[in-house]
Order: structure tokens, then sequence, then C-alpha cells
């Protein structure tokens, strides 16, 4: 025997989106069916009530539930980065003086030097580079 259980909704990532996607139990194809109720960018993760108007208050609920869970995770994510950043510099700096894969070398060499850069003028702007 087959049992049904529903989740209220789960999330998918597309591209800049986050999707809300309802799945619910099509009992004439006997096959789940997913319908997306709402979405909302990956950068304003305070979603509207426009952007979730397809959603159930339990659903709503559900969603400001994930974000909390989703930002919490990603800070600290972010943070870990930033604390571990020169212990992987040093790693990856001690890959570049060993490798005999230069072509790897020289594509990875190009993103560095933009990711750098980047970080560089972020420093910058927050003044914490002299």
């Amino acid at each position: 025997m087959f049992f049904w259980v529903q989740k209220i909704v789960h999330f998918r990532y597309r591209k800049n989106v986050v999707q809300v996607v309802r799945t619910t139990y099509d009992p004439a194809t006997k096959k789940p069916r997913a319908e997306i109720v709402g979405r909302f960018l990956r950068s304003d993760v305070k979603p509207d009530a426009e952007s979730l108007a397809g959603c159930t208050p339990a659903e709503v609920e559900e969603v400001h539930r994930w974000i909390a869970g989703n930002m919490k995770a990603n800070s600290v994510a972010i943070e870990h980065a930033a604390r571990s950043l020169s212990e992987q510099i040093a790693k990856a700096a001690e890959w570049f003086d060993t490798t005999d894969d230069m072509d790897s070398a020289r594509l990875l060499a190009t993103e560095v030097l933009q990711q750098w850069a980047q970080l560089r003028s972020g420093l910058r702007r927050r003044g914490l580079l002299d």
C-alpha cells in the first residue's frame, strides 16, 4: 500500500530565483504533481505578499522559517570562508608551485586574479586596507 506524505512546500534554486514548490498527489495519474506557488530573488530574501500570493498561510510560515534557517547557514558559510581564506590561499600557493598541469593553472590563475581584484576593492571600500 502506498501512503502519500505531503511536505508543505520545498524550495528550488533557479539561477537568481528561489521557487516555492508545492507537491500534491494527482489521483488521476497516480503521480505527484509539482506546482510553483511562489518565488523570490535569492538576493532579496524578504519576499513580498505578491511573490507568495499562491501560498497558503501555513506555506508562507514555512517559507519564512526556511529563509531564517537558510540565511543563518549562509551567514556561517560566508564567515567561515573569510576566516579560512588565508589558509586556503597558502594551500593554493603550494598547489600553483608544485602542479604540472599548467593549462589548468593558467585558467585558475585568471579566475583567482579576478576575484582577488574584487576582494581588494571591497576591502578598500570598507577602509580595511591602507
